[in-house]
C-alpha cells in the first residue's frame, strides 16, 4: 500500500481507558479523532463509558470526530444485525438524530483470533453488517482491521468469489515498531490503498497523558467526511422554467450534485456545474402551490451532504 506523505493528516483513537484527555489541547495537536462508541467483546453490546462525554467535547471544539464499534463476528448472522442496529443507535445518542459522526463510521474487526470461524463466515458477517448499516444510514462504513488478522483469515479471500470486501474503505493497523514489519502496510485482502493507517499503538500526544493509538490519514479531511452542504441555493421562475443556481462546493473529492423537486429526484449534474433548469411541465407530479427545490452534493465514495439545501418557490 502507499506510504504517508508530508500532507497526511494525523489522528488518534481513544476510549474509556485513555487517561488525562484534554480536548482543548487535542484541538491543537490532532487533525481528526476516533472514539470507541461500543463493543461486543463481552458477549453483549456495551457502550464505552466515555463515548457520550468525549463526543460532546470533540464537537464543541470542532474536532473532526467519528466512532467505531468493536464487532464480534460469528456464524450467527443475526448478531451482525443486532450489533449494527445498536451501533446506529449509540452513534445518534452521541452525535444527534440521523447524525453518525463527521468521519466515516467504522466497524472494528480483529477477533476471533483463534480461527474459531471460517473465512467465509467472517466475510459474510462483515458484509451483512456493512450492507445493513449503509442501507439504514446512507453513510459509507469503513473497516478497521490489522494486516496480521487479514493474513490469518486466508487474506480475506474466498475461492470463486475473490476478495468480497476489497471495495470497503480501509483503516489498516500495521505497527512499524514491530521487528520484521515492513515500513508501510503490504497489499492485503484485495486492498492496495488505505484511507487511514494506524502505525503505532503507543504514541505520545499532547492532550492525552496515556499512550495512544496513532494514525496517518489522507491528505485532506474531505476524504474522511461527507460533502459539505450546498450553499447559496436560489431558484427563480420564468414562465414554465425554474432556473436553479448554487455556489460550487469546495470538497476535493466532489463528483456532482443531485437535484430534487418536492423530494422527487429530478437530475444529476457534474461537480463543475452551478446551475440547472427545470421545466415545470415535465415534473413527475402535478404542481399545486409551491415547489420545494433541494440539492445535495456527492463525492467519490458515494457519500452525500449531511443535509439537503432547499429553496421554496
Amino acid at each position: 500500500m502507499q506510504n504517508r506523505t508530508d500532507k497526511s493528516l494525523f489522528g488518534i483513537d481513544i476510549n474509556e481507558y485513555s487517561q488525562g484527555v484534554d480536548f482543548s489541547v487535542l484541538a491543537t495537536t490532532i487533525d481528526f479523532l476516533y472514539l470507541r462508541s461500543s463493543g461486543s467483546a463481552s458477549g453483549r453490546f456495551r457502550v464505552d463509558k466515555k463515548f457520550l462525554e468525549f463526543a460532546g467535547k470533540a464537537r464543541n471544539l470542532k474536532i473532526p470526530v467519528g466512532a467505531y464499534h468493536f464487532g464480534v463476528p460469528s456464524y450467527d448472522l443475526t448478531t451482525a444485525d443486532s450489533q449494527c442496529d445498536d451501533f446506529i443507535n449509540i452513534l445518534q445518542e452521541g452525535f444527534g438524530e440521523k447524525d453518525y459522526g463527521d468521519l466515516f463510521p467504522v466497524l472494528d474487526v480483529e477477533t476471533p483470533t483463534d480461527n474459531s470461524i471460517s473465512t467465509s463466515a467472517l466475510i459474510n458477517w462483515i458484509d451483512r453488517f456493512r450492507k445493513r448499516f449503509e442501507k439504514k444510514t446512507r453513510r459509507r462504513l469503513m473497516l478497521y482491521t490489522g494486516v496480521f488478522f487479514v493474513e490469518m483469515y486466508n487474506n480475506f479471500y474466498i475461492p470463486n468469489e475473490g476478495y468480497p470486501l476489497k471495495n470497503m474503505i480501509l483503516w489498516i493497523a500495521h505497527y512499524t515498531a514491530i521487528p520484521g514489519n515492513a515500513p508501510v502496510p503490504p497489499d492485503v485482502g484485495g486492498w492496495t490503498r488505505w484511507r487511514v493507517w494506524q502505525y503505532s499503538e503507543s504514541a505520545t500526544v499532547g492532550g492525552v497523558t496515556s499512550k495512544v493509538d496513532a494514525n496517518w490519514g489522507p491528505d485532506s479531511i474531505d476524504l474522511l467526511t461527507q460533502p459539505r452542504n450546498v450553499a447559496g441555493l436560489t431558484v427563480s421562475r420564468k414562465g414554465n422554467i425554474l432556473n436553479v443556481s448554487w455556489k460550487k462546493n469546495t470538497d476535493t473529492d466532489l463528483v456532482g450534485y443531485n437535484i430534487f423537486a418536492n423530494n422527487y429526484w429530478i437530475g444529476t449534474v457534474d461537480a463543475k456545474d452551478t446551475s440547472f433548469s427545470i421545466n415545470i411541465n415535465q415534473l413527475p407530479f402535478t404542481v399545486k402551490g409551491t415547489i420545494k427545490i433541494s440539492i445535495e452534493a456527492f463525492d467519490k465514495d458515494g457519500e452525500t451532504s449531511k443535509n439537503r439545501s432547499s429553496f421554496t418557490i
